[in-house]
């Protein structure tokens, strides 16, 4: 199904103070002052801040029916949710790819999935806390020995970590390849604000620092359901998330 449709118009925020707002199916997504003095570049510095939030470019209409002036764009990318599972072979290696907090653990709590490895879980089998980073060498090393072992198996298996650096894809999709296994690309990428909202929710030994959240979210914005394919996916799709 397509995303919601993003509109984008120019905007009275207090004062004298003009600028835009971005919504996303009729939801408020967020706003900015003026960005250049003349229409024509304010309008096209608009239409990048825009594109950034959103994380790919759009084919904007421009319109003034039924309103004020705006910009109208759909998003093209395909998304999923836990109905995605149901055109997926048995046999397929399941990578989510996403920052933290982006909703991959619930994903699979929600879809009933049987078989994950997850680095936290890890983490917290191995040393007791799954938030103690100093863990994660181990906790990989486990991932790996669990990887090799349900691939050989041929079970299906979610892997539940952020996965996303180009360089761990790589070796996840050699992995699967050398067990003829399928291997599917599961994207979450919420507004940043939302991973930062959930992040701070969680305990304390949880939380991922900012900075580091921030990266998660800037690599998962790259990571397109195109640039997965190319990697060597047989198959990639946006999963729905909450803004």
């Amino acid at each position: 199904m397509p995303l919601p449709r993003y509109v984008l118009a120019t905007t009275h925020l207090s004062g004298d103070l003009f600028g835009w707002q971005l919504n996303r199916g009729g939801l408020f997504l967020d706003c900015h002052e003026t960005f250049a003095e003349t229409f024509d570049r304010d309008v096209e510095a608009a239409m990048d801040w825009a594109e950034q939030i959103i994380g790919t470019r759009q084919d904007w209409r421009h319109t003034r029916e039924g309103g004020p002036e705006r910009w109208i764009a759909t998003d093209d990318r395909t998304v999923a949710g836990t109905d995605v599972l149901r055109s997926i072979e048995p046999r397929t290696l399941l990578v989510a790819v996403g920052p933290g907090a982006s909703g991959k653990s619930t994903f699979a709590a929600e879809a009933g999935i049987v078989t994950v490895v997850c680095l936290d879980s890890l983490r917290e089998q191995i040393g007791g806390d799954a938030g103690d980073q100093a863990l994660t060498p181990a906790a990989v090393i486990e991932q790996n020995i669990l990887l090799e072992r349900h691939l050989s198996e041929g079970i299906p298996l979610y892997l539940d970590s952020t996965n996303v650096e180009a360089r761990v894809r790589a070796e996840l999709v050699e992995r699967a390849r050398r067990h003829g296994r399928p291997v599917v690309a599961l994207r979450f990428l919420p507004h940043l604000d939302t991973c930062r909202a959930r992040n701070a929710a969680r305990p304390t030994n949880r939380r991922v620092p900012d900075d580091v959240l921030a990266w998660q979210h800037s690599l998962a914005l790259a990571a397109t359901p195109k640039a997965l394919l190319a990697e060597g996916f047989t198959a990639a799709h946006d999963i729905v998330t909450p803004l």
